[in-house]
Order: structure tokens, then sequence, then C-alpha cells
């Protein structure tokens, strides 16, 4: 089955936030803002209702009534493209790797079918939670991969610091709230001894997502009783992955 993939998209950014500025906007308004007919205005509001947005059609125009709050390439300020199910992150991102994607893409799913962690166990990857591997390039040896764990993952934890949580993070790198795991990190990459081609890290975080019972896991959501903005929380912990990570020159 084709794995279809969703990319930043201008045009969707700006009809967004042309409808975030107003209460009622013209399709004729927002073509003539956005240089584009009004049947291509239709046609991006109706993808992005298929997405979850709320956009209300009304006589006079359009109305943005509810957002998914998902990380979506066009909510994100880093390059990025998005799954809505894809087998692995990593798979995608060395795919990409291999091709010669650049630095910092970020490879988003909002669920996986096989979703892996460390010595090839597999990552539950139900809809609700963030998903995501990030191809780098740092100037360090193949058998030095694993120094990025421990940033990588304090990255991760500060960012649940940030709702208020105490995370723990163990020294392979998974992040433990209450002694129960939220989220695990994996890292793999290519090259030769004495220098990495390419490394893809991928991490999984449980946010909104139901964990399985048989697990000793937890997530933010039952951690805290409530929801909380998936999109915000990937803003969050992308911007504390890319300071946390050049502080320690990788």
């Amino acid at each position: 089955m084709p794995r279809k993939v969703l990319k930043d998209s201008r045009i969707k950014r700006e009809l967004l936030k042309t409808l975030r500025e107003g209460d009622v906007v013209s399709g004729d308004e927002i073509g003539e803002t956005l240089s584009i007919s009004r049947v291509a205005v239709w046609k991006h509001v109706r993808e992005l209702i298929e997405l979850g947005y709320e956009i209300e059609s009304t006589p006079k125009g359009y109305k943005l009534l509810k957002e998914p709050n998902k990380p979506y390439p066009w909510e994100l300020d880093v390059k990025a493209y998005y799954y809505l199910s894809v087998n692995s992150t990593m798979n995608v991102a060395k795919e990409l790797a291999e091709k010669g994607e650049e630095e910092w893409t970020f490879i988003i799913a909002e669920e996986q079918t096989a979703g892996r962690g460390r010595l090839k166990r597999s990552w539950v990857s139900q809809k609700g939670g963030l998903y995501f591997s990030v191809i780098l390039r740092p100037k360090i040896k193949l058998t030095e991969i694993e120094k990025i764990l421990i940033p990588s993952s304090l990255a991760v934890a500060r960012t649940i610091q940030e709702y208020g949580l105490t995370p723990q993070v163990s020294q392979a790198g998974d992040v433990f709230i209450n002694g129960k795991k939220v989220s695990g990190l994996l890292v793999e990459a290519e090259g030769e001894l004495d220098m990495v081609d390419f490394l893809i890290l991928g991490i999984g975080v449980n946010v909104n997502n139901e964990v399985p019972g048989e697990f000793n896991a937890t997530s933010l959501k039952r951690e805290l009783g409530k929801e909380i903005n998936l999109l915000e929380f990937s803003r969050k912990l992308f911007a504390n992955l890319r300071r946390e990570l050049k502080e320690h020159d990788l």
C-alpha cells in the first residue's frame, strides 16, 4: 500500500493564517490574497477538513472553528514530512538520508505499524503519541553514535518538565515518570569507522495515546489527567532537541 506523505505547503500556511486573523473570510478574498482560484481555495479547505480542521462554509465565506493541533509540516518551523500511517519513521528517514536529504529533516508519523525500539523490540505507536525520526550528520565516529542518546533524552525530559512533571532519564536514554516509561530513543547510523555518513535519531513519546496495560508505561495524558496540545509539545521538543545537540557539538 502506498504511503501517503504530507509535505509543507505555502498555501496551507497562508490560508490558515488568513482564517486565524479573520472571523469569516470569503473565498474570493482568500484567492486574491494567495493568488489562486476560488476552486483551488476550496480544494485546500477540503483537504484541511479531512485532516481534522473544523472549517465552516457559510454564504459569506469560511470560518475556522477548531484545529487538530497536530504537527503537520505547515505548522512547524522545521523541514518535515508527515505520514498518517507508516511502518517505521526510521525506515523512511534512512531512505531519504541515502538519497541525500538535508540534515534536520523530521519524519513524523501519526501512527506506526511496525515501530521499533532498541534490541529489536517493538514500540507500540497508537494515534495520539509523537513518533518521529530526524536525519543528522554529526562529525563523529561510527563507534560514538550512542553519545547522542543522553542529550536527546534530556531534551525530551526538559520538554516534559515544562508541563509540571518530574521525569527521570536512564543511562540508555529512556525517559520515565514515576518509574513508568514515557519515551524511548533509538539511534542508527551508516558510514565508515572513522566518520558517520548519516545518523537517524528516532524518538517516541506517549503523549495523548492509550498505553497498553501489559507494558510498564505511562503517557503525559495519564499523568496529567488531561490531553495536551500535541502540536505545542512537538514544537517545544524539536526546539529543545536542537538546543541540546548544539550545546554538545552534535
